[in-house]
């Protein structure tokens, strides 16, 4: 046989091998499949279409699921819906969607009645939890997606918005969001609506007229519709006639109110210059019934000057002048008040010999005219012919002393009197006086007194050493021997005129540090200035006990000094063991320790030993 021969059978016994396998898996194929597609998957059957959902040697590919169902694929990467809730997320798809029990086997199973809706993230509330089926929201008529609608059973594709599913009453004319007035229990009322969040809050009668009688019902593309959004109310008039016909412009809040057409305002805002009488003065503030008093002959409400040509002031107030001085009341007096309280126009009164500035400019007339007649002569050469003196005489004995001096008609009660004058009298100001204000010395007992305040310290200061410091130190109680004008605080005592020259750091400290002492009892700090013991342990603690006393006495400074507390006037040599050899550089504290005297822990230095043997073997 030729080597084409042996190739050639080769190649046939391949093909019948083939065959032989198709033919044998078509009829075991029924063995393989553990049984029918449901109706959606029908397309999938077949040996040659496992893949399209298992992988080989594995069991069915999740992410094979996902490929098909796209839609719900986009849904669980956005975190949203039923199947990225704690129920389901984790779980395999073939959980909950198991397959191969048939053509009718319905793959979508679960108790409608006892499913909770909020796991796909839409909670329901009021009237939808009383929805009998699921099938009454979830069909075709509510998808938008057209591909996801060609899925008859899918409980995808709806949208949260009210009027997905709802038709929308507005027709467009308010917001998509029905929740902000309205609630899941019923459409009307609608209960979350408050009209005082609007751009139109309802006040007055306003709160008591039924909704129809401003939001008109109408038939709008088919539909029964209601006016809301689209309701005019710019102006009063957009809804009520206007009774004046427009003679008062459009502002009807000028006058009235929303309580009551009929109330009247008794001020207004009202544009009177509208009337052709533009009010100014008082005028603005009285009530409007005081001249629209429906007299005899008005020709309506508001209505009774309307015939009168020409308006003034003699139209509604009775001339006091008789005429004499004309009908231009406005020539000397406002509308502001009657009294003439400011200057007449045109009248120069420099011509008097006395020119008005300051306050004088606002004074009424009738304050220095007091006569009949404006023209009387009135003295005005000094403050005191028309004022009362303030200061009751202190100043009658200095010549030409007139108010003027130290006052303006501006302001009697900012005075121009200044330091440099007060360095001019008999008490000139130095230090904290320059800063003390005018009435810390000068009013007294709610009275000014600017004569015979004092000069000394003590006529205005309280001595407040007395009894505790020696005359002898403070004659004539003169602070100034120890304070002066510039601070309290600051001391200039010489206390070397005492028995105790201050020293060292005693030179620096405070004077109350040793002269107050605390009073436990009263809680305040008590003074003291005499009979002050000198030694040391009066005011500081003796550490070394009675080691040191002579005569009850423990004197300090043989051994420390005033600057610092150190031992730097001691003298070891002075003592009764003289240090020399190897004792000079020995510690202190190794000869020196801490021993129990007088109950409390000290340094014992007065030790009685003073032979070597006493501290070598």
């Amino acid at each position: 046989m030729t080597q084409g021969n042996i190739k050639s059978n080769i190649n046939h016994t391949k093909v019948w091998f083939i065959l032989l396998f198709f033919i044998e898996l078509s009829v075991s194929n029924a063995q393989i499949s553990p049984g029918k597609l449901t109706l959606a998957h029908t397309s999938l059957e077949g040996i040659k279409n496992c893949t399209a959902c298992h992988d080989l040697g594995a069991k069915i590919s999740e992410q094979k699921c996902l490929d098909c169902h796209k839609a719900l694929k986009i849904r669980i990467s956005q975190n949203k819906g039923y199947h990225v809730s704690k129920e389901v997320k984790g779980k395999e798809c073939i959980t909950c969607h198991s397959e191969h029990h048939g053509v009718k086997f319905d793959m979508i199973r679960f108790d409608e009645k006892n499913f909770n809706h909020t796991l796909t993230g839409y909670e329901l509330k009021g009237a939808h939890k009383k929805v009998e089926t699921c099938a009454k929201c979830h069909f075709e008529d509510h998808i938008a997606d057209v591909k996801i609608r060609q899925n008859k059973k899918t409980f995808l594709g709806l949208d949260p918005k009210c009027i997905s599913c709802h038709d929308d009453y507005h027709q467009k004319t308010m917001e998509n969001d029905c929740a902000v007035c309205h609630n899941f229990e019923e459409f009307k009322p609608a209960a979350f609506f408050n009209h005082n969040k609007t751009d139109f809050p309802l006040k007055g009668a306003h709160t008591t007229v039924d909704c129809a009688k401003c939001h008109k019902t109408e038939f709008k593309s088919g539909k029964k519709f209601q006016h809301f959004a689209d309701v005019s109310f710019k102006n009063c008039n957009n809804c009520h006639k206007d009774p004046h016909g427009g003679d008062f412009g459009l502002n009807c809040k000028s006058c009235h109110n929303e309580s009551s057409f009929k109330n009247i305002k008794s001020t207004s805002d009202f544009n009177h210059s509208l009337t052709g009488f533009t009010l100014e003065g008082k005028h603005k503030t009285i009530e409007c019934k005081s001249c629209h008093d429906q007299r005899s002959g008005a020709k309506g409400n508001y209505k009774e000057f309307e015939s009168t040509k020409n308006i003034n002031c003699l139209t509604c107030h009775k001339d006091i002048h008789n005429s004499i001085f004309g009908t231009d009341c406005k020539a000397c007096h406002s509308q502001q008040s009657f009294s003439i309280n400011k200057k007449i126009p045109d009248f120069n009164h420099s011509l008097t010999g006395y020119v008005l500035d300051g306050k004088h400019l606002t004074v009424d007339c009738k304050k220095c005219h007091t006569t009949p007649k404006m023209t009387d002569p009135q003295k005005h050469d000094l403050c005191a012919a028309c004022h009362k003196d303030y200061h009751q005489g202190d100043f009658k004995d200095i010549k030409n002393r007139d108010c003027a001096v130290c006052h303006t008609t501006k302001d009697f009660k900012e005075a121009t009197f200044d330091i440099e004058q007060h360095e001019v009298s008999s008490f000139p100001l130095y230090g904290a006086h320059m800063a003390t204000p005018c009435t810390a010395c000068h009013m007294k007992e709610n009275k000014w007194k600017f004569r015979n305040v004092g000069k000394e310290c003590i006529d205005c200061h309280q001595n407040i050493h007395i009894g505790f410091i020696s005359e002898k130190y403070l004659p004539d109680n003169d602070c100034r021997r120890c304070h002066d004008s510039e601070a309290w605080q600051s001391i200039t005592f010489d206390h070397n005129l005492t028995k105790f020259e201050l020293r060292g750091n005693h030179a620096i400290i405070e004077c109350r540090s040793c002269h107050y002492k605390d009073n436990p009892v009263s809680n305040t700090k008590e003074q003291k200035f005499t009979g002050i013991n000198t030694n040391c342990s009066t005011c500081h603690q003796n550490v070394h006990g009675t080691q040191f006393e002579v005569e009850g006495t423990t004197d300090c400074s043989k051994c420390h000094g005033f600057e610092a507390w150190d031992r730097s006037n001691f003298n070891h040599n002075n003592a009764a063991f003289k240090l020399d050899g190897a004792h000079i550089h020995v510690a202190c504290i190794k000869c020196h320790q801490e021993e129990w005297i007088d109950g409390t822990k000290k340094i014992k230095y007065k030790t009685g030993k003073l032979e070597c043997i006493d501290c070598h073997q």
